[in-house]
């Protein structure tokens, strides 16, 4: 292997193998008695100044003292291959030149081109980090396939003594090496035997430089001196979550391959760190060179963190952030302190008091921003940035004035938006699916939109084309005080914005737990779940899916036809072809897009449960969604997740409730025949309809965790 040019010293732990005038291969040798190779390996131990056992060196001057390293290697094949090009390719041009300046020029140029090329190992990464691999991939038999993400320096606490070494974690295995006079320490696993970590405190629990590893085989690793402690555990958090995606997505992968017809197929084989399956965000090749892989992982833990908090689509890259920003809304006393953040498509805003306030802005729906320099409520210079949005509402953030991260956030929002026009000015020139970027079209299958064109006028019609407005809704509307949850809500947007530019603060989340009114219910859980988001960046893409399964229907089709007729049989929509058909669509829509999910029983009940309140593309974006991020797993061939959920469950009855869990034993009866419809039909059909619809408005409002608390 190539490196990049570097000055090396003559060492008698060196020997040579082969030579030419100005070119040596040496191999490393050891030298003295045992003690001096016990101290020497031990300091090499502590210093990481382990070297590769081959290396090729260039000498300026044939018998001279001064070298330049230009390769190393692991093995003597390995090293003889780089030998053989410079033998037939460096050696015979280096021969013709007179002057060794020149020479030397030369020869540096060439093998730094080498070294850097597109693809090499030594693009972005520093000589330590590539001194780590060679000493990682020396010391453990893992392939030279595997990659080195990162590594700590640490210490082992075992049987009462403290091995002070390196922990080495690539994309597969968790790695700890020490040698300390004499005593050699190696341990090696792989990050899917990992069953619990957790941070911990050394010498007495005086020093937070700590973190436990339990392994499967009931292994217990405690490892301390943990400078960046905090850094190593998120790291390996990320990288243990990535492992344990890759081993379930492959599962699922292996008991559909044969299901597969025309679809993506994905091979298990080629998953990497970063690739946790087919719907991972996409990292332009261009980036991913530029950064380690260290960088790209802690990145991906960023983006999925940001995604999670604010139920945005996986293709969101987290862009800036400015942790110390106060928000005001002209005509409201009060003023938020929290954190403001820019991502590819969204400006985002999350409060940190326990008032709790959200905003999720698309960039489509920023209509003028303004910056200029005022004061806070402690009368400090700040910078005063003013957000427009489409509703015209404004939106004010304070941030420090010396902040250069004010500065950096507004260089990326201005490159985003300047993006955003020209595919939009692309896109009208092309006539294609993206002319439709602006929020109009968009904001007229919004049910809000026509409430507050109603007003007070609760005669005016304000729902969607839905089920419900042609067969009605479920639930008496004098018992479900429809009316006075219909004036709360048209009271706070009219304050707070409305569908894509709504402000939600902490009432916004108290009007969903005493309830929805059904002129509402569709699009608050929409936009609850992220799935208002997806729609609104795919149009059209629903529409497609339905022509195709018109054109050709899909596997799933036979299947899906022989449930279409036992979804909710007791509402009026499911009992005539309107209802029918558009779950049809829905369901075939669904199971071409996600090809290898398909389709499974369950879904039908919650579709159908979905279309009386929704349009048929809502339902398709909100259930994409349900199965991607709030219950993955839930509906795939292995029902991964909810079997993952009803061990959770199990244990949460064992601890809350011995006597009937107990009871349950005796009689050798198992929880989860009884509770596992509850949870794919997210209660559906285990309650009265008008009481699963508000555990369906918290489901979409908290995520599955409500789940655990009917």
């Amino acid at each position: 292997m190539f490196v990049l040019p570097a000055p090396a010293e003559p060492s008698a732990f060196w020997s040579d193998v082969k030579y030419t005038d100005n070119f040596v291969l040496q191999q490393s040798v050891s030298a003295g008695g045992l003690f001096l190779r016990n101290v020497l390996a031990t300091i090499q131990n502590v210093l990481e100044t382990k070297p590769p056992p081959f290396r090729i060196v260039y000498r300026h001057i044939s018998g001279g003292d001064t070298f330049i390293l230009l390769g190393a290697g692991e093995t003597r094949d390995e090293i003889e291959a780089d030998w053989k090009w410079l033998y037939d390719n460096i050696m015979p041009v280096v021969s013709d030149l007179e002057d060794p300046a020149e020479r030397a020029s030369f020869v540096v140029t060439k093998i730094r081109f080498l070294a850097t090329a597109e693809g090499g190992q030594d693009v972005s990464a520093d000589r330590k980090m590539r001194a780590a691999t060679t000493t990682f991939r020396q010391t453990f038999d893992v392939g030279r396939s595997e990659n080195l993400v990162t590594y700590y320096s640490c210490a082992l606490m075992k049987n009462f003594m403290l091995h002070q070494g390196w922990l080495y974690l690539s994309e597969h295995y968790f790695c700890f090496y020490s040698y300390m006079f004499g005593s050699e320490k190696k341990i090696i696993f792989e990050l899917r035997d990992i069953k619990d970590l957790a941070k911990s405190k050394s010498m007495g629990g005086v020093r937070d430089d700590a973190i436990e590893v339990v392994t499967r085989d009931g292994s217990r690793y405690a490892f301390s001196n943990l400078f960046h402690r905090d850094e190593t555990f998120d790291m390996l958090s990320q990288l243990t979550a990535n492992t344990m995606k890759r081993v379930l997505l492959n599962s699922e992968y292996a008991s559909t391959q044969h299901q597969s017809s025309g679809g993506h197929k994905r091979d298990p084989s080629s998953a990497s760190a970063l690739s946790t399956g087919s719907r991972a965000p996409a990292v332009a090749p261009v980036a991913q060179r530029a950064r380690s892989l260290a960088e790209q992982i802690s990145q991906q833990r960023r983006n999925e963190e940001f995604q999670g908090e604010f139920g945005l689509p996986a293709s969101e890259t987290l862009l800036s952030v400015i942790d110390a920003a106060s928000m005001s809304i002209p005509g409201s006393v009060n003023v938020y302190s929290g954190k403001l953040y820019l991502s590819t498509s969204f400006v985002c805003y999350m409060s940190r008091d326990f008032r709790g306030c959200r905003i999720i802005l698309p960039l489509a729906a920023v209509r003028r921003i303004e910056r200029m320099s005022s004061t806070d409520s402690h009368l400090v210079q700040c910078y005063e940035l003013t957000i427009t949005v489409w509703h015209q509402m404004d939106v004010s953030f304070k941030v420090p004035l010396d902040s250069t991260e004010c500065n950096r956030w507004c260089d990326a929002l201005r490159g985003q938006l300047k993006t955003m026009v020209e595919e939009q000015q692309a896109a009208k020139a092309s006539q294609t699916a993206l002319s439709r970027y602006t929020l109009r079209a968009f904001c007229k299958t919004c049910a809000s939109e026509f409430m507050l064109a109603a007003g007070d006028n609760e005669q005016t019609e304000t729902f969607v084309d839905c089920l419900g407005k042609t067969f009605g809704f479920p639930g008496d509307p004098l018992i479900q005080k429809e009316k006075p949850k219909r004036r709360y809500w048209l009271k706070y947007m009219r304050d707070y914005g409305r569908n894509l530019t709504i402000i939600r603060r902490a009432e916004f989340d108290r009007l969903i737990r005493v309830g929805l009114p059904n002129c509402l219910r569709g699009e608050i859980w929409e936009l609850s779940s992220g799935a208002m988001y997806l729609r609104f960046q795919n149009r059209g893409v629903y529409e497609k899916y339905v022509n195709d399964y018109l054109d050709r229907p899909g596997p799933y089709a036979d299947e899906i036809e022989k449930d279409l007729n036992r979804s909710l049989p007791e509402y009026a929509g499911y009992q005539s072809p309107e209802g029918i058909d558009a779950l049809r669509r829905v369901l075939n829509a669904y199971s071409l897009r996600d090809s290898e999910l398909g389709y499974c029983q369950a879904m039908n009940i919650v579709a159908s449960t979905m279309l009386i309140f929704m349009t048929e593309e809502q339902v398709f974006w909100t259930l994409t969604v349900m199965c991607d991020r709030l219950v993955p797993g839930y509906y795939s061939p292995s029902m991964y997740g909810a079997s993952l959920d009803q061990s959770i469950f199990q244990t949460l009855v064992e601890d809350t409730m011995p006597v009937l869990a107990t009871s349950f034993k005796k009689r050798d009866i198992q929880l989860s025949i009884a509770c596992l419809p509850w949870f794919l039909t997210l209660f559906v059909n285990s309650m009265p309809l008008v009481y699963a619809l508000r555990v369906l408005d918290c489901f979409f409002l908290e995520g599955p965790k409500i789940l655990f608390r009917i």
